[in-house]
């Protein structure tokens, strides 16, 4: 991971300088790449950052208030080590932000890493200015993934089967008629499609998502996507024949009306977001 900068990737926005110090932790590979990072958090992010090796994280966390632990996959210990670590380091602590640095992008590993509690996940072989940037949106709240990790998360999610015809018997906020609506919309279907299906009009099935959206803290079908996916709902490409859909994406299949509903009119909303690959500091455009 370089450490090149140039001078206005080092500028702060205003509004960091009254945020509170972040505390992290860092235990790479090994104790020169971890101090490294630490110095890059503490240099461009004003952090309290300090590297620490991996047996010692624990009983750290134990004993001090810390914010970040970033946690490389591959540690000095043996191959996927990190994962075993960050799994346990999130049960003892979930209130304490997990961030995986992985050796592969493959489907694999980036899946493991988030079942492991991580809110981002990233290539080590991308610039320190990305690392920084992931940690800047996880302190936030939001749910980080880069390019590679992104298109590794969709590959799998696209494979996920069709779903069957009852629902999953999964806790959720929604109401019954939210969840049906919902579930046509990670499928793909435009705002009017769900309207015919379920019998609705399209303003209402518009409320529904609205409410829906912002009971699960969410403002995009990418977003809703990843929380019906990792919370056992089943869905996926398969389609009935009468279905005027080509494409497996949702983003594609959505009409430019239903983007514009769903990505610029929902309300702001305090829960975890998904930035899918993004390289600027900003908050990013849903």
């Amino acid at each position: 991971m370089s450490l090149r900068m140039n001078s206005e990737e080092r500028i702060f926005k205003a509004d960091q300088s009254a945020q509170p110090v972040l505390r992290v932790l860092i235990v790479d590979r090994d104790f020169m790449s971890s101090h490294l990072l630490a110095e890059a958090l503490v240099r461009n992010r004003n952090c309290d950052a300090a590297a620490i090796h991996a047996p010692d994280l624990l009983s750290t966390l134990a004993a001090r208030e810390i914010d970040l632990v970033v946690i490389g996959s591959d540690l000095n210990t043996g191959p996927g080590t990190g994962f075993e670590l960050a799994d346990a380091a999130y049960r003892a602590h979930p209130e304490i932000i997990v961030v995986l640095l992985l050796n592969q992008t493959d489907h694999g590993s980036v899946i493991n890493a988030f079942r492991s509690g991580a809110r981002g996940v990233l290539s080590r072989q991308r610039p320190t200015t990305e690392f920084l940037d992931c940690v800047e949106h996880v302190r936030k709240g939001y749910i980080w993934a880069g390019r590679e990790e992104t298109n590794s998360l969709l590959e799998t999610l696209k494979n996920i089967p069709a779903p069957g015809g009852s629902t999953p018997n999964i806790s959720t906020p929604l109401t019954r008629r939210e969840l049906e609506v919902v579930q046509c919309a990670a499928k793909g279907k435009t705002n009017q499609a769900i309207a015919t299906e379920l019998g609705l009009s399209q303003h209402t099935v518009k409320n529904y998502l609205f409410r829906a959206f912002e009971k699960l803290g969410i403002s995009s079908r990418g977003e809703l996507l990843f929380y019906l996916a990792t919370r056992g709902h089943a869905f996926g490409t398969k389609q009935k024949a009468d279905e005027p859909y080509a494409s497996s994406s949702i983003l594609s299949r959505s009409s430019p009306q239903d983007l514009r509903d769903l990505g610029q009119e929902v309300p702001s909303v305090s829960g975890p977001r998904l930035v899918l690959g993004t390289r600027s500091a900003s908050t990013p455009a849903e």
